[in-house]
């Protein structure tokens, strides 16, 4: 398993990669969003890019296998085949990258979530297109898509831990613990973006860096890119978002 250093001030530790790109997602995720489905989106995104590592090639077999067999069953029952073709499509591009190639470059991260948010689209399609997330069956299915994508993509220590979580959440909103929860489609995309984004700031850290423009150009790129790559993720949110810069301004003035 490739491993990363973390320069702390206290010195340096070594942290497998799966663990150190979730918490490097779910840390930011959390201070930026503070909505859990789409910290969950985050979270699974940034463990999305290492599945072009050629130890993960039989798992991404098994993704497209589970994508064409998804297709041949909705299209026999009359629903949207497509969303069996997004995921054939998103294994297909694990299967053809090379280790921090495309799945690490911004156009990659770009590409998997227009992806990633047409399998949401094309999953919500099964019941109907409908794009209220308020409307509380919408968001039980938008909830069961995104534990299918943990199952799929989270590593196997980190599922348990996800599942009780989206557990938690479905009954603290149940007996009225925590308000229902309200998403928009922008949200989700952003967040799925964010999550992938998070995966090349960190490895940029590391020695190898990554090449961010492939496949037009195969020079690795080092925590330059990364500084820059996190800022223009901050204008964006803020371009986005505004409500949430809104809030932390008045966080901060009321202190």
């Amino acid at each position: 398993m490739e491993c990363f250093r973390v320069c702390q001030s206290i010195g340096c530790v070594s942290i497998s990669s799966y663990k150190g790109h979730t918490i490097f997602a779910f840390v930011l995720s959390l201070l930026m969003f503070y909505n859990p489905l789409a910290i969950a989106l985050a979270v699974i995104s940034a463990n999305i890019p290492d599945f072009d590592h050629e130890f993960k090639r039989n798992h991404v077999l098994t993704i497209i296998a589970l994508g064409a067999l998804i297709s041949i069953f909705l299209y026999f029952l009359g629903l949207p085949y497509y969303l069996g073709l997004v995921i054939i499509l998103l294994g297909a591009i694990f299967l053809v990258s090379s280790h921090r190639g495309f799945t690490h470059s911004i156009l990659g991260a770009f590409l998997i979530s227009l992806i990633l948010s047409l399998f949401l689209f094309f999953g919500m399609g099964l019941s109907s297109y409908d794009l209220d997330f308020n409307n509380s069956r919408n968001l039980m299915i938008l909830l069961i898509l995104i534990i299918a994508l943990a199952l799929l993509f989270l590593n196997k220590k980190l599922s348990p831990v996800f599942l009780v979580a989206i557990a938690i959440l479905v009954v603290s909103v149940n007996m009225g613990f925590i308000p229902p929860l309200k998403i928009n489609l922008t949200l989700l995309a952003f967040s799925i973006f964010f999550g992938l984004c998070s995966h090349i700031i960190l490895d940029s850290f590391t020695h190898s860096g990554v090449k961010a423009f492939s496949p037009f150009r195969d020079k690795e790129y080092h925590k330059k890119l990364g500084v820059l790559l996190f800022l223009i993720l901050m204008v964006m949110f803020v371009f986005l978002f505004p409500n949430k810069l809104l809030f932390y301004l008045n966080f901060l003035t009321g202190l």
